[in-house]
């Protein structure tokens, strides 16, 4: 008898955490992550996976975040699946739950976009219980629906008090204290060239605006597009064009048309002298301000 207490002893204390790390907005890995992920799913011994958390950092909605750390969990679980000679195991009680941003582990955010794997290491193997995952993903920048199966992992491991750091902290952003007439840049805004197409790294700054226009239900704007570099006229429209994408994206994501307007400066209002005197200067200038037009 003691020697089966022992032995169920040792097999608990071979529990052991693995993590695995996303750049932002994505869920692939990146070359560097491929590589760690693919020398720990190699090692040599047999493991049984007990639960999967998926985390995301508080850039982005709820909804966004909690859909994209299941789609990091998919990632994860499908190279666990599809591995050759197999020597990971699935317990038959496996728990899978994605958190998004509702529980943050790490003050920097680089490390909460990631997902845990808690596992045993076996003395043998055994046969795999299949796991089943209906992954749903969101399409473009909206989401069209929580998926159906989220309810199912309700009963996950919370993670253990030693591990959560702190809160997240809800942090004011210059929307929130602006007044009608108030004209507001939106910094780090940034497009592909001679396009309405955002560059991904600008999905913060659109996310930060509709959040407040969710927040702010009364609140109506006016979409200002801006162009740098050459004065006159813009032959190609690319101030209204961008102007145009900021209002498409709130309409996207149901922000009633109604509470928007858009309209194209060029260049007649510059931040700096035109010509420019260097990069940064025409940066600032090809810009998209918000005009509160009530509040």
């Amino acid at each position: 008898m003691k020697y089966v207490l022992l032995l169920f002893g040792l097999l608990l204390s071979a529990q052991e955490k693995a993590s695995f790390y996303f750049d932002f907005d994505q869920d692939r890995f990146n070359p560097k992550q491929n590589e760690l992920f693919l020398t720990w799913l190699n090692k040599d011994e047999n493991r049984e996976i007990l639960i999967i958390n998926g985390y995301c950092d508080w850039y982005g909605t709820f909804d966004y975040n909690d859909t994209l750390a299941y789609k990091r969990i998919n990632t994860v679980q499908n190279e666990l699946q599809t591995k050759e000679n197999a020597t990971i195991f699935f317990s038959d009680k496996i728990i899978i739950k994605g958190y998004g941003e509702r529980v943050q582990t790490r003050k920097e955010r680089r490390f909460n976009r990631r997902v845990d794997v808690f596992y045993n290491v076996l003395p043998n193997k055994r046969i795999a219980t299949p796991v089943v995952y209906d992954s749903e993903v969101y399409t473009g920048q909206v989401i069209n629906k929580v998926p159906e199966k989220l309810n199912q992992f309700e009963e996950a491991r919370v993670p253990d008090a030693d591990e959560l750091i702190e809160p997240v902290e809800l942090h004011q952003t210059p929307y929130d204290t602006a007044k009608v007439g108030d004209k507001l840049v939106m910094n780090n805004l940034y497009f592909y060239d001679r396009s309405g197409i955002f560059v991904p790294e600008s999905l913060p700054v659109m996310e930060e605006l509709l959040a407040f226009m969710n927040a702010h239900p009364k609140v109506k704007i006016e979409i200002q597009g801006h162009i740098c570099c050459q004065l006159g006229e813009d032959p190609e429209d690319i101030a209204l064009i961008r102007a145009i994408a900021v209002h498409n994206y709130l309409v996207a994501n149901d922000i009633d048309d109604e509470r928007l307007m858009y309209k194209s400066f060029g260049s007649t209002q510059p931040l700096h002298k035109i010509p420019e005197k260097n990069e940064k200067e025409r940066n600032e200038n090809r810009r998209v301000e918000i005009l509160i037009l009530e509040n």
